[in-house]
């Protein structure tokens, strides 16, 4: 896969733009994607039991199957939990965006992300979006990740290109996160594009698969929010020829961007220091693999062991059983970390082993690290991204409303 320059807007038919609108202090926090040809999309949305305003209204019009013309992302302000008025609050918003582009209403999706339970101010609104429409253009995707962004510290955009069959495709994401970031998505808005031919049934298809083997398997804190929501858009530009073949290579591109942002969400999590990947190889299921992963990734203990560069391997083993697989022998637990520095093993057969404490804070001390856990039951792999948790976690979430 070559990779390419400029995000959603490396693909044509694909303009951009992103401004500060008042509903953050500072900082651009109205964005757009607009789509002047139309495209297909497929959408999945949060687990959390309280949602946003915005997903209702994109899942209803999502099942219509028909073309979307815009994406209009505010950051700053959930639109969760406000009554009639955050419903009210999305139609208005929709409304105008949809009158100032001249499109019809249900041609435009929306979606929020920022503090829950505070009304939003549309005041002037219409000015605010005549605005972003005038200043929409074909090189300005970084505006429309910046409008996305709450307590990220870079903006998460990548696009690549590949060989399909004998097309050569293009693929594009833009993505927001770095807290409340757990599987099953967490606060995190993330905008797939691709120029490949797909019906929203395939769409949907790929995307569901693809959620599952990359957002899905992020953790930064283990809390989920009620706003979490993937699209993924195609403007039909390359027509293909489907068949079990061109799908599975065409899913390999899609897994890749996917899993390569959700890397760059775990390294931007909330006052992380380090990058963590967690694997779990050797497992009786697959499902076994990936809870224990989740586990382990999402261990608090864990996770300020990695902050302290120390190789507390009794936390991890502890978080493997507290994950409850349905198939675990101790005895047979290997663990390891593995980071730029070398690799270390800690435990083999359930036990610790005599470990060179200078070489350990080694390896930990890098900005990257690998923890491995060997289940010796079987052939089911998995892996997931998390981050360490640091005493800025603390400090950015006991000031988020500040």
């Amino acid at each position: 896969m070559k990779k390419l320059n400029g995000g959603v807007c490396a693909l044509e038919d694909v303009l951009a733009s992103g401004l500060h609108a008042g509903f953050k202090q500072q900082k651009k926090d109205l964005g757009l994607l607009y789509f002047p040809k139309g495209v297909k999309v497929a959408g999945v949305f949060t687990k959390n039991a309280i949602q946003s305003h915005h997903i209702k209204y994109d899942q209803a019009l999502l099942r219509q199957n028909h073309s979307f013309k815009a994406i209009l992302t505010n950051s700053g302000n959930a639109n969760t939990c406000n009554g009639v008025v955050g419903d009210e609050t999305v139609l208005q918003m929709v409304n105008t965006l949809a009158r100032t582009l001249k499109i019809q209403a249900d041609e435009v999706l929306v979606c929020s992300t920022g503090v829950i339970g505070v009304p939003m101010n549309l005041n002037d609104f219409d000015k605010k979006c005549a605005r972003l429409v005038c200043q929409l253009t074909k090189e300005d995707s970084l505006s429309a990740v910046e409008a996305m962004m709450t307590t990220d510290t870079f903006a998460k955009q990548l696009a690549y290109e590949f060989k399909v069959g004998n097309k050569t495709v293009k693929i594009a994401g833009i993505t927001k996160g770095a807290g409340m970031i757990h599987p099953n998505l967490g606060t995190m808005l993330a905008y797939l594009v691709t120029d490949a031919d797909l019906e929203q049934a395939q769409l949907h298809s790929l995307l569901k698969d693809v959620v599952g083997d990359s957002f899905n398997c992020l953790t930064v804190d283990g809390d989920t929010s009620p706003n979490d929501t993937v699209f993924l858009a195609s403007t039909g530009k390359v027509k293909i020829t489907w068949n079990d073949e061109t799908l599975a290579g065409f899913y390999r591109g899609l897994l890749e961007l996917s899993q390569e942002l959700t890397r760059l969400m775990a390294k931007d999590g909330e006052g992380a220091t380090k990058f963590v990947e967690v694997i779990v190889k050797c497992a009786q299921t697959h499902a076994d693999a990936l809870k224990i992963a989740k586990g382990v990734a999402t261990s608090n203990l864990v996770k300020t062991a990695l902050y302290g560069q120390d190789a507390n391997w009794g936390r991890i083993i502890s978080a493997i059983g507290q994950s409850q697989p349905e198939y675990l022998q101790a005895d047979k637990i290997a663990i390891a970390f593995e980071s730029e520095a070398g690799y270390v093993q800690v435990c083999k057969h359930g036990v610790g082993l005599p470990f060179d404490e200078t070489q350990a804070l080694a390896v930990m001390s890098e900005q990257s690290v690998t923890i491995i856990i060997d289940l010796g039951l079987g052939v089911s792999n998995s892996k997931v991204w998390t981050c360490d948790m640091s005493l800025d976690y603390i400090k950015i979430n006991a000031d988020y409303r500040s």
